[in-house]
């Protein structure tokens, strides 16, 4: 419409430039007496003519310039308006993304440090369960050699004397006991010394029942000073107390010294069992 309007002016600029020479030039005409042709007339006309259209499409083409540059920046304005949201919906994408990992990071980590406390938690437990298992398992030891001690110190019936006439010894083939101390020990014999009483050798046959602390074992087991109570039998034929049962507690022997600066151990020191 622009384009339009301005042809429009253009075209009557140029009729009423033109309408205007001629009355000029019949004026002229009328006061000259005749100067100049009619033909002169015309062509000056039709050139002042050509030069208002001249002008005309001079002022067309700039204006079509005009709109051709505004439209470029119209759609260079568009597209920068384009880019722009789009360079916003991608920061607006990332900082959810990293909200989102942010979070995730933040769970993780409440996560661990629960699993963490749980296995802390579990280790103390475990760690405190021990320690009763233990104190236990040396108040029980503690009690055992007690009782031990207190049955040593009890008078103890002396084993029967091959050869001692019936009636002054136990009777034979009848179940006795007998605590003391170990004095040396293996497979086919138990020696053994109580408080104030001859010595007694009592025969371990593969049907005797041999515990140590609690735990079935051998004879061959037994150290030297362990606490015993065994039951025997006298055996008919031979007269040789034959052993039942065996319960043996091992002796807890004491620390033994600090060896000497020379790498040598001390006389007589034994090892912690």
């Amino acid at each position: 419409m622009r384009f339009h309007a301005g042809w429009l002016l253009a075209g009557a600029a140029a009729l009423t430039l033109g309408t205007a020479c001629q009355e000029r030039d019949h004026g002229a005409q009328g006061q000259a007496g005749g100067q100049g042709t009619v033909s002169d007339q015309v062509a000056q006309a039709q050139q002042r003519s050509e030069g208002a259209f001249d002008s005309a499409r001079k002022a067309q083409e700039q204006a079509s310039d005009q709109q051709k540059q505004a439209a470029d920046a119209q759609r260079d304005l568009q597209k920068r308006q384009q880019e722009l949201q789009e360079a916003q919906a991608k920061a607006q994408s990332a900082s959810q993304q990293a909200q989102q990992a942010q979070q995730n990071a933040q769970q993780q980590t409440q996560q661990a440090q629960q699993e963490a406390q749980q296995a802390q938690a579990g280790a103390l437990e475990a760690q405190r369960r021990q320690s009763e298992a233990l104190t236990q398992q040396n108040q029980q030891a503690r009690q055992q050699s007690e009782q031990l001690r207190q049955q040593s110190q009890q008078p103890v019936a002396a084993a029967p004397v091959p050869g001692q006439p019936q009636g002054q010894g136990a009777q034979q083939g009848s179940e006795q006991q007998v605590v003391g101390e170990v004095l040396s020990s293996n497979d086919q014999e138990l020696l053994l010394s109580a408080r104030g009483e001859p010595q007694l050798r009592l025969q371990v046959s593969p049907q005797t029942q041999v515990t140590v602390d609690g735990r079935q074992a051998s004879a061959a087991d037994i150290q030297e000073g362990s606490q015993v109570r065994a039951s025997y039998r006298t055996d008919e034929q031979s007269g040789e107390p034959q052993a039942v049962r065996i319960e043996a507690t091992s002796q807890v022997q004491p620390t033994a010294p600090a060896a000497p600066e020379s790498g040598q151990s001390t006389p007589g020191a034994q090892p912690t069992q």
